[in-house]
Formats: structure tokens, C-alpha cells, sequence
């Protein structure tokens, strides 16, 4: 699958010029409409595809100007994301009032003021680049003393990290894992406040940490955040879809590492992918046992929706489609959830369900329970 162009586009008449040159910008085409007034279009990697439009572009202006663009998408996508802006290498902010219009048709424009000289970025949202998340990472694994490792290598060659903290190899094992879709930012936002209460230095997360190992896979697709994709790798898929058929070196790489992991006669105790989606939703799977009351993921979920009131949503479904919840259900046994972040979820709320969501988790697994048996489902179980 070709990338795509990375260039900029000149108007000299009207001293703007718009690029996607910086990493997870994605812009294919630039119109003029008239003076201060423009189109840009991004097009997704592949069609058809999820309706994530994503975009990402830097406006440099010349001269002090009030702009106007006016955002497009083929094969009939409607905008999702409010714009995420800055100045230079300035700090990210929300539209001021005024400055973002999405109307009832799903036509959304950004009106802008600049001054002479500047750049203006504007992008679906703020990105969890590849280095941040090594960065991240490797700031984890110094404070639970262990080290990140590349549990393989994307389609274009970008690390894949990983790291493991807690009891030694062996022990039940919880599995975090994030970054399938790249524009999934409150996803990824989420699991990174997650796995710091796992890993913060408080009674309850040592005590956790003695008894249960931690597997984290916090990115699988850098490849595509970098490149601006609305869902899949730079072969064009969409991996979580590809949990059974594992066509891809991302997939194969955390399946991989995840079998060496349990052939120290360990299990999977609790799986977790994170996401984003429209609004706050957990995705189970039908079948799992530990959903009945009594049950681990039961008694997880039933917690959360008594900590938030009509905010934690379940959504079962049954183990028909080669997901990574259904594979490691179907595969390993284990109680397994893909949780989803609203897009618009705010930065406070966000971060205390994503601790309540870790907190109440260890309360509930210090509890020892029985390693589960593989279950007999439809997806492809082996690979």
C-alpha cells in the first residue's frame, strides 16, 4: 500500500502555505476557494474503511490574515474529531469559541486568525507519537525495576516496545495492550493512566505487584500514528482484525511474546485493549464465564458502573470475529475486555476512571482464582 505524498502546498498570492510534513499530519489535497478561504481533503489509506477521517496539516502564513478552511473527505466520510491547534512548537489547545463550526450535515470549518510569521497546526487529535512512547515507557519500567524491550518490528521497521513488571515470570498475568487504531488518542490516554496506578509506588499496587505480573503492550501500530492513518498498518490493516489470520508482523510479534511469556507455566489471568469510540463503552465477550455474577469481569464491571452511574456501558458479543478480545478469550481463556474511550471524554474524567478502572481491578484479582481452560470457539484460536 502506497504512503502517502508527504509535500507542501503554495499560495504565494496569499503568502499561506500548508504542509503535512510533520509526523501523524495527513493532508492529500488543498484547494483555494477564494481569498483567506481553503479546502483541504484527507483521503484514508485505504476505502472502504472505520469513519475515523483523520487529519493533521501546519498552516504557515506570511502575512498577518484571517483564514477560513473548510475540511473534506471522499466517499462520503463525515468529520469526527474537534481540532486539536497550536502555534509553532506551542502548547495543544481546544478551539476558542468561534473558531470551529460542525454543523448538522457534518460540515465542519476552522476559522483562524494569524499573524505574520506564524504556524498553525491543526490536527484530529493530539498524537501519542513513537518516541513519546518509548519515552513513556521507559519511565514505567525504571520505576517498577525492569527494562522495555522490542517485542518485534512493524511493517516499516519502527520498534515494537514492550515491558513486564510484578511477580516473576510464571505468575498470573494481566495483559495491557494499546495502539491497534491510530487515531484512538483517549484510548491511549487511558492506558497510560491505568498502567501508573499499576505501577505507582502505593501499598496497594506493591501488594498487586507481588502477586500478579504485568505484560504491557502500549503501542502495536507506530507506524500508523506516524503516518496520519485513520485505522490500519502501512500494509493497509486494520489489526484488530488480523487476531487469527495474524498477517501481520505486529500481531505476530505480541502473540509471540505473549506465548513465551505463559511458557514459564503462567496464564492469562485478565486481558485489556484499549480504544476509542463515540462515547465510554466496554466490549465483553459473550461466552466468557467470568461475566456470570461472581465472575471477575463481573464483579469489575459491576464496580465501575457503581463508581460512575450511566457512564460504564457493557457490550457483549459473541467470539465470531478474529478481534483481539475474541482471540485472547478463545485462545488463552481468559476474562478479556476491550475498553473504549469517548473521543470527547474530558481530561479529568478520563484520568480518574482510568485509575478507578486499575484500582478496583487489583482489589479484585488479590483474590487467587483458578488459571481459566481455553475456551471452544469459532475464531482461529491458533497461529
Amino acid at each position: 500500500m502506497p504512503l502517502q505524498d508527504r509535500r507542501s502546498w503554495h499560495f504565494d498570492y496569499d503568502g499561506v502555505r500548508f504542509d503535512n510534513l510533520a509526523p501523524a499530519t495527513r493532508l492529500t489535497g488543498v484547494e483555494r476557494l477564494g481569498p483567506g478561504h481553503y479546502r483541504v481533503t484527507s483521503a484514508p489509506e485505504t476505502h472502504p474503511i472505520n469513519p475515523s477521517p483523520w487529519f493533521g496539516f501546519r498552516i504557515h502564513s506570511g502575512v498577518a490574515q484571517a483564514l477560513r478552511i473548510d475540511f473534506a473527505y471522499p466517499h462520503g466520510y463525515r468529520h469526527r474529531y474537534v481540532p486539536k491547534l497550536r502555534l509553532g512548537d506551542g502548547p495543544w489547545r481546544a478551539p476558542a469559541d468561534g473558531e470551529f463550526i460542525l454543523d448538522a450535515n457534518g460540515r465542519a470549518q476552522l476559522a483562524i486568525d494569524l499573524a505574520a510569521g506564524t504556524t498553525l497546526q491543526a490536527i484530529a487529535q493530539v498524537p501519542w507519537l513513537p518516541d513519546e512512547v518509548r519515552a513513556w515507557s521507559d519511565n514505567i519500567a525504571a520505576r517498577t525495576g525492569t527494562s522495555v524491550t522490542s517485542i518485534g518490528a512493524s511493517v516499516l521497521g519502527r520498534p515494537l516496545p514492550a515491558f513486564a513488571f510484578g511477580a516473576a515470570p510464571g505468575a498470573p498475568l494481566l495483559l495491557v495492550v494499546g495502539g491497534q487504531h491510530p487515531p484512538e488518542y483517549t484510548g491511549a490516554r487511558a492506558l497510560a493512566g491505568f498502567v501508573e496506578v499499576l505501577s505507582a509506588d502505593t501499598p496497594q499496587a506493591r501488594a498487586f505487584r507481588d502477586q500478579m505480573r504485568v505484560l504491557v503492550a502500549p503501542q502495536l501500530n507506530p507506524d500508523g500514528v506516524f503516518e496520519g492513518h485513520w485505522r490500519t498498518n502501512a500494509n493497509g490493516t486494520d489489526l484488530n482484525r488480523d487476531w487469527g489470520p495474524f498477517a501481520e508482523p505486529e500481531t505476530r510479534a505480541l502473540r509471540d511474546a505473549l506465548a513465551a511469556e505463559i511458557s514459564r507455566s503462567g496464564h492469562v489471568a485478565f486481558a485489556i485493549d484499549f480504544h476509542s469510540t463515540f462515547r465510554d463503552v466496554l466490549y465483553t465477550v459473550t461466552e466468557d464465564p467470568s461475566r456470570i455474577e461472581g465472575g471477575l469481569m463481573h464483579s469489575w464491571i459491576a464496580a465501575m458502573q457503581a463508581r460512575f452511574p450511566g457512564r460504564i456501558d457493557e457490550r457483549p458479543s459473541a467470539a465470531s470475529s478474529t478481534v483481539f478480545k475474541n482471540w485472547t478469550y478463545c485462545r488463552h481463556g481468559a476474562p478479556t475486555v476491550t475498553y473504549e474511550v469517548g473521543d470527547t471524554t474530558p481530561d479529568a474524567l478520563l484520568a480518574e476512571v482510568s485509575r478507578q478502572a486499575a484500582e478496583l481491578l487489583m482489589a479484585l484479582m488479590r483474590t487467587p482464582r483458578p488459571a481459566p481452560a481455553p475456551a471452544n470457539c469459532a475464531v482461529p484460536a491458533a497461529g
